[in-house]
């Protein structure tokens, strides 16, 4: 039911761009996914639609972040129509700080509620996993430690940026495990990004590497000996993997909010589900109807989590993250 909505609503939308008063045939997105995979997107939408996707994106490290404080800076005369980002934390900032507009169509107010905002300013979609790399010729799986916190010497992604100032954030959020998991943060060794980590266990200068989903994927990709562990968060129901999602959002005060809206229907319909599942990253699908086709990206106990709770924990998880690191 859900993916017809949304594919009626990119229908509905774009056909009242075709009057006297429609929007320009285009729309503007700041996007921190993979260039290769958005790229995929992107033309699949102007097949679809004609309308043409203008995009920035930036470079792997600092990508969210630095694009957060791009839209920030423009608030008042936004150059983008929808931000698409790889990670939530970002989102919710802007939503904080009023950059962001409501999508109240019923299709978007369907959407699962815990990967939505309150108030229907961001959408979560297609998440990817946090997960520790390991080289299965080196370690065998019986070995590998059951609890994040048990991976202290493991390498890290800056945690500053991306997915692992969101993994952080999302622990520190959980008061009564947050100091079992910091305590052993200084034996852990950062690198730039998440592909840097895992490249560092291919390469034997690591045992483990706290990173994505994706990126393991894209190693083993390549022919190298990579493979990926769950660990759990807590023993409870909910206390299993963290599934971080893509998000969008459309800009508040936007030049092209009709066309923006439309493309962020596409990019929560089952087209874009099944895109992103069949992508060498391999996004893990929300919608039911399209885990039924992916049953190896079903997830059975994720990590149960409040991402407005983390994105307030997140300025102190950091700083305690990055002081222990020092050490």
């Amino acid at each position: 039911m859900m993916p017809k909505q949304i594919s009626s609503l990119v229908a509905l939308l774009l056909g009242s761009c075709t009057g006297p008063h429609s929007d320009q045939n285009t729309v503007v997105v700041y996007v921190s996914a993979d260039e290769r995979i958005a790229r995929q997107i992107f033309d699949a939408y102007t097949n679809k639609t004609g309308v043409v996707v203008e995009w920035v994106g930036d470079t792997e490290s600092t990508k969210t972040t630095a694009l957060v404080q791009r839209i920030l800076r423009e608030k008042n005369n936004p150059v983008a129509d929808v931000f698409w980002s790889s990670e939530i934390l970002g989102t919710i900032q802007l939503a904080r700080h009023d950059a962001l507009a409501p999508c109240t169509a019923q299709r978007f107010k369907d959407w699962p509620s815990e990967y939505r905002d309150s108030k229907y300013l961001w959408f979560g979609f297609s998440p990817r996993a946090r997960v520790v790399a390991y080289d299965p010729e080196v370690t065998d799986v019986s070995e590998l430690p059951l609890y994040w916190w048990q991976y202290d010497t493991a390498v890290i992604a800056d945690p500053r940026f991306g997915t692992t100032f969101t993994h952080v954030s999302v622990m520190a959020s959980f008061p009564t495990r947050r100091d079992e998991l910091f305590k052993r943060m200084n034996n852990a060794t950062y690198l730039g990004g998440n592909s840097a980590t895992v490249q560092a266990v291919v390469d034997g200068v690591a045992k483990y590497a706290m990173t994505d989903s994706d990126d393991v994927y894209a190693s083993q990709a390549r022919g190298n000996s990579v493979a990926m562990y769950m660990p759990r968060h807590h023993d409870g129901v909910g206390g299993g993997t963290l599934l971080i999602p893509n998000t969008v959002a459309i800009l508040q005060g936007c030049k092209h909010p009709i066309n923006a809206e439309a493309f962020a229907a596409f990019l929560l319909s089952d087209e874009v589900a099944i895109l992103l599942a069949n992508s060498d990253s391999r996004n893990f699908p929300l919608q039911d109807s399209v885990k039924e086709m992916f049953p190896r990206l079903i997830i059975d106990d994720p990590l149960q989590v409040d991402f407005s709770v983390a994105e307030e924990y997140s300025a102190e998880a950091v700083q305690h993250t990055m002081e222990l690191l020092a050490k």
